[in-house]
């Protein structure tokens, strides 16, 4: 082999072996970026879910706790009420106009609801929404729950809960007829529970906004039979059932995937269970994240590597040549 033909297989190896060293390099490095961005990204999410469920809960639980300090008012009025109500003859509760017995009892019927129950159905009452409403949809724990209220004969009160149709918090209050034909509720709203879901709901669209990926933080309330957010949103039907059903089956995280039209969505609910003293719903925390871009972080960072390992080629191999070029002036 001749110099000409052993300088040129010198220079091709040396070409292959810049090129595959810098490659290699670049992949290496780009490896180790992509890595820490990913680790970085998840922590970053993982912590702000982390951050929006405490808050969420120390709300919850600071809304439970004020719930309790005035919810005994109620259930001295519901009681007085309903007490007077059963004891009324002469009326047939089927028929009768509800909201003038509200006035005779000396009631705000902006604040107060009557409802008469017949065979678990709402065949009477001062909310027109709710007429004809069977309870067998709330499951047969609520049934049970309602018929054993009918055979006690007794007043009984439960704690503030939201209700399903307004997303209002309301106390519920029941007592049977004394032939036992009728369950008679009372349902009573409050200013001060008002204000404090307003400041709530406010709070979840407030987190929503400070988060530019977050499309919506919302709050379910149910359980294995139904299920309903606290905030009414279009995107709401779009979340998938299956994902909003489950996490009240199996009381546990759920997370998936969907998509709206060219949005490429992620919502995760985080089931939280209330303390059994409350008498409140278990609820679920969703946060329904945009991940559309999600990889565009990671796309920059390829086509930066990329592009780093071009130029860098370039000027290690045009100094090569160059160098080259210089020795064979001198020989």
């Amino acid at each position: 082999m001749d110099k000409s033909s052993k300088r040129k297989s010198i220079y091709k190896l040396l070409f292959v072996k810049v090129t595959f060293t810098v490659l290699l390099l670049n992949i290496i490095l780009a490896i180790i970026t992509i890595q820490d961005t990913i680790n970085i990204q998840r922590n970053s999410e993982r912590e702000l879910r982390d951050k929006i469920r405490n808050e969420i809960i120390g709300i919850s639980d600071f809304q439970v706790s004020a719930l309790k300090t005035f919810e005994k008012s109620f259930y001295d009025l519901q009681e007085e009420t309903l007490d007077k109500l059963t004891k009324k003859k002469n009326i047939d509760l089927k028929s009768e106009n509800l909201n003038k017995q509200i006035k005779s009892l000396g009631l705000d019927s902006v604040f107060h609801d009557l409802y008469i129950i017949e065979e678990n159905i709402v065949v009477n009452t001062t909310y027109t929404p709710d007429w004809g409403l069977d309870f067998s949809a709330f499951g047969e724990e609520k049934l049970n729950h309602l018929n054993k209220i009918l055979k006690s004969r007794a007043f009984f009160a439960e704690r503030f809960q939201f209700e399903s149709s307004t997303k209002r918090l309301k106390s519920y209050s029941y007592k049977a007829t004394p032939d036992g034909n009728f369950l008679i509720e009372i349902g009573s709203y409050s200013e001060v529970a008002d204000k404090i879901m307003e400041m709530f709901i406010n709070r979840l669209k407030q987190i929503t906004d400070e988060n530019n990926n977050i499309v919506s933080v919302n709050y379910w309330f149910g359980n294995n039979d139904y299920q309903f957010p606290l905030i009414d949103e279009p995107l709401n039907r779009y979340v998938p059932d299956s994902l909003i059903v489950n996490a009240f089956l199996e009381k546990h995280d759920q997370a998936s995937d969907f998509n709206i039209k060219d949005q490429k969505l992620n919502a995760e609910f985080m089931y939280i269970k209330q303390d059994p003293t409350t008498r409140l719903p278990d609820f679920a925390l969703s946060i329904i994240t945009d991940i559309t871009d999600k990889n565009h972080p990671i796309l920059k960072i390829i086509k930066r590597q990329t592009l780093f390992a071009i130029s860098f080629l370039v000027l290690i191999i045009g100094s090569i040549f160059i160098a080259i070029h210089s020795l064979k002036k001198h020989q």
